[in-house]
């Protein structure tokens, strides 16, 4: 990432793993800094199209504002004879193999060092083998942590190959650091290395845990299953969500379309001001939460459809929509939905992107229909390089 101006100083970053982790790349930056050196990014790669961001929009807290994180176990290589076996962490900057055994972390909670310090003394107590990526051996595989940032509730989902957990003692180590309300275990017999459970028993709790999203209007509340999605940094989501509420009341959009949905946070947040909102989401067990948050909320003018973009989209827009928003994943839009939208788009299309460079590519390809007039960035993701930037655009003839 390169600065539109002058150099930015380096200062002590917060965090000792800082360097070594993959997870954060600029902590060594003031925050100010970190803002100027993303908006600087997003308008150089928008240059080009004589765009630039009209404003910058900080996340609301700069530290400990992730509601979700994916730590990963590791064993000790080379074994050291009678010393520790288990790493618990997160994976080494550039090292996808490389389990950095973490001490603290700064994004999730404070309590974060306390519960892996405890899940690891307990896997060395109770012999529990880490599941090794290369040699596809052992038995701890990650551990899954999600947290209500306006409420109580934390969930902690441990994920193991198959085979069978010491469950009391598990649930000791857990609340002997963490306040858990919702403990589960998920196995992962494939060889992908990824915390997506094949099975899923629920230890203690619910199964599930409750957010609420706050606005000046109201509020939303959602219920959020171990593997659901939710914007990652639930306070600037209410920051990203309340510039699309703030277009979509100014635009007076009848009927407004929300593309690549998940499990619906845009189109639920929209819905009470348009006359129906409707959402579209290949996943569908984002499909079914979205609905099931819908009627938590007791929305009925929010339609959720399970299927692919770019082939529900013509049929969709024929309905006669004012308004599309889109958010795709970091490849961009498809390259049938750029077609249907320059073909038979809506009046306005509300842009929503986490990745610059797709952003660039796919407004260079709708300005043969779009025209956009705003460009703002909000920072979800304090000291990486991650960004989302939103824009209005409006169809030119």
């Amino acid at each position: 990432m390169s600065a539109s101006s002058s150099s930015p100083i380096r200062i002590a970053a917060r965090c000792a793993h800082f360097g070594s982790c993959g997870g954060c790349a600029i902590q060594d930056l003031s925050y100010e800094d970190q803002l100027s050196l993303k908006a600087g990014r997003v308008s150089e790669l928008l240059a080009p199209l004589g765009l630039s961001p009209a404003k910058t929009h900080a996340s609301p807290s700069a530290w400990y504002y992730r509601n979700k994180m994916e730590f990963s176990f590791g064993d000790v290589y080379p074994p050291v004879a009678g010393g520790p076996t288990t790493l618990l962490g997160l994976k080494a900057k550039g090292r996808w193999y490389d389990v950095l055994d973490l001490k603290e972390c700064h994004l999730l909670s404070k309590e974060t060092g306390a519960l892996l310090g405890s899940v690891r003394a307990w896997a060395e107590r109770e012999k529990v083998p880490p599941y090794n990526t290369r040699k596809h051996t052992g038995f701890l595989r990650h551990l899954v942590v999600r947290e209500s940032k306006n409420g109580a509730d934390r969930l902690v989902s441990l994920v193991t190959a198959p085979g069978d957990l010491p469950k009391a003692s598990f649930l000791g180590a857990v609340h002997e650091a963490y306040p858990a309300t919702t403990v589960l275990w998920g196995t992962n017999g494939k060889l992908s290395d990824t915390a997506i459970a094949d099975q899923t028993e629920v230890l203690e709790g619910p199964g599930h845990i409750a957010e609420t999203l706050r606005f000046p209007e109201g509020e939303l509340r959602f219920r959020i299953s171990p593997q659901a999605f939710f914007q990652t940094n639930t306070l600037g989501a209410q920051t990203l969500y309340g510039i699309l509420r703030g277009w979509v009341k100014e635009s007076g959009a009848e009927k407004v379309l929300d593309l690549y949905c998940g499990g619906g946070g845009i189109a639920l947040s929209v819905a009470g001001l348009c006359g129906e909102a409707v959402g579209v989401e290949s996943n569908p067990s984002a499909v079914a939460d979205a609905k099931a948050n819908a009627a938590l909320n007791g929305i009925d003018n929010a339609k959720f459809f399970a299927g692919q973009v770019e082939a529900l989209l013509p049929a969709l827009i024929a309905l006669g929509v004012q308004a599309a928003i889109v958010d795709p994943p970091r490849a961009g839009l498809h390259k049938k939905v750029v077609e249907a939208l320059l073909e038979t788009g809506p009046a306005l299309l509300f842009y929503v992107s986490c990745n610059p460079e797709a952003l660039a590519r796919d407004l260079g390809l709708l300005q043969e229909r779009y025209r956009a007039d705003r460009v703002e960035v909000v920072d979800l993701f304090p000291h990486t390089e991650h960004v989302e930037t939103v824009v209005w655009l409006k169809r030119a003839g």
